[in-house]
């Protein structure tokens, strides 16, 4: 039986690459590798494996891995993912401008304030991490802003499958169905859960991510 394939993990907005432990404890003894975004570090690593490997994005981290995955990626796992996030025409089903507008001000004026609430919204109560990088926070919400993904999925070479929470109210069900319409080639599973499935349901996740890996065969 072929070596299982390493996992690089890319966290979302307003986390850390912490956000993934306790997937990577259910998963066990696997070689796993967590990017960070630098949302609360002086420093950000954003280098992927140079090597075949699984992608798995959280939320902006699946957004993310769909634009920069590359040809060494053997497969792509988005839990609380999209296609593209902020509405434009054509996509009516995205989070309007003028919310995500609405945070970066919030950001800009009262960052503590912000997180804290959009971590409660996304169902966090845990305190945040004391270092705040404002800047790398507000281009990651201009990327929740603008970026659209929506070639960069159809264009995948690898598997790709998204996996979604009935009751997220981050990136609710409509939004996960416009950004991996039936008939496009990404399934999406769904979860009785928010929008930190990887946090709520680690155990779940960790087998979701077996699975991908066992249809996979590392060169």
């Amino acid at each position: 039986m072929p070596a299982a394939l390493p996992i690089a993990f890319v966290h979302g907005w307003a986390f850390d690459h912490t956000f993934w432990q306790a997937t990577r404890t259910a998963l066990g003894p696997w070689r796993t590798q967590a990017l960070d975004f630098g949302f609360f570090s002086a420093r950000a690593d954003m280098v992927l494996p140079d090597r075949p490997y699984i992608g798995v994005g959280h939320s902006l981290g699946a957004l993310w891995l769909l634009r920069h995955h590359g040809p060494l990626c053997r497969g792509l796992l988005l839990f609380n993912g999209f296609s593209r996030f902020g509405a434009a025409p054509g996509f009516p089903d995205g989070i309007p401008r003028r919310v995500i507008e609405r945070m970066r001000q919030g950001l800009l004026r009262a960052p503590e304030g912000l997180l804290h609430s959009f971590r409660q919204r996304a169902g966090i109560e845990s305190p945040l991490p004391p270092h705040i990088e404002s800047t790398r926070l507000e281009a990651g919400l201009r990327a929740l802003m603008d970026m659209d993904c929506t070639n960069d999925l159809s264009g995948a070479a690898c598997p790709v499958q998204a996996v979604a929470g009935t009751q997220d109210a981050i990136a609710p069900p409509a939004l996960t169905r416009a950004s991996f319409p039936a008939g496009g080639g990404t399934p999406i599973h769904w979860l009785e859960g928010g929008h930190l499935l990887p946090l709520t349901h680690p155990g779940t996740c960790a087998r979701i991510i077996r699975t991908m890996s066992q249809r996979i065969t590392a060169p």
